[in-house]
């Protein structure tokens, strides 16, 4: 099987940083490696993931290449192709052209890419409900015990950063409950802390600070589950 590989990254910061694209490329290599791929050649973009994919020139160029010269099309993760699901669908209803997602395996086809996205989607809006229901219901209980101070004092600056403590405790826990189905299914699976991580990032799913999911990062949010 021939490819092309997309890489994408979403600001001008990122794309002459080279990191982004260097990442996406080696995962890329080394899963093309792994499933007996020849690599025909790279196309990288800086372009926002965010509206329609149509209006990005490189993509657009390399879904008319692939079509007419019979290439497949692969990128690392499926966020790199777009975070929206009506355009993953639009993309991969394309029969003329084989999208490969590194990250999913092999295995999956165009339609199979197309659930993985809706249910990804479905689960970072879950999650992020969840999240925003939890902290707003703390915050308000925060408010009913009266723990806005007036900073007059050494004492009562000491007392507000202890509570400031406190909330990143207590909304830590509280991201870490959002996430406890999910986690602990994972480990009835018998997912190591680095699959883990894997998967979260796969699916969209950022830490509790915005990040990328590394096994360090799993097993603090595990240890925090009976928290």
């Amino acid at each position: 099987m021939k490819a092309i590989a997309y890489l994408r990254v979403s600001t001008n910061e990122q794309g002459k940083s080279g990191l982004g694209f260097e990442a996406q490329h080696t995962d890329i290599i080394a899963f093309c490696e792994s499933n007996d791929i020849e690599l025909i050649d790279t196309v990288s973009e800086v372009a926002s993931a965010k509206g329609d994919y149509k209006n990005r020139a490189a993509l657009n160029a390399l879904l008319v290449r692939c079509k007419k010269e019979k290439f497949a099309l692969i990128v690392s993760k499926l966020d790199r192709l777009s975070r929206d699901v009506e355009s993953i669908a639009n993309l991969v209803n394309d029969k003329s052209i084989r999208f490969i997602v590194a990250q999913i395996g092999l295995d999956a086809d165009n339609f199979q890419i197309h659930l993985f996205a809706s249910l990804a989607q479905k689960e970072r809006d879950w999650i992020s409900q969840r999240t925003k229901a939890a902290l707003k219901a703390k915050k308000e209980r925060a408010q009913r015990d009266g723990v806005e101070l007036k900073l007059g004092n050494r004492t009562n600056l000491d007392v507000a950063q202890s509570k400031g403590r406190s909330v990143q405790i207590d909304n830590a826990n509280a991201y870490a409950a959002n996430l406890k189905d999910l986690l602990t299914g994972y480990q009835s699976q018998g997912k190591s802390l680095h699959e883990m991580a894997r998967q979260l990032n796969q699916i969209g799913v950022k830490t509790a600070r915005g990040g990328e999911w590394y096994a360090k990062s799993v097993s603090n949010v595990i240890s925090r589950f009976d928290a």
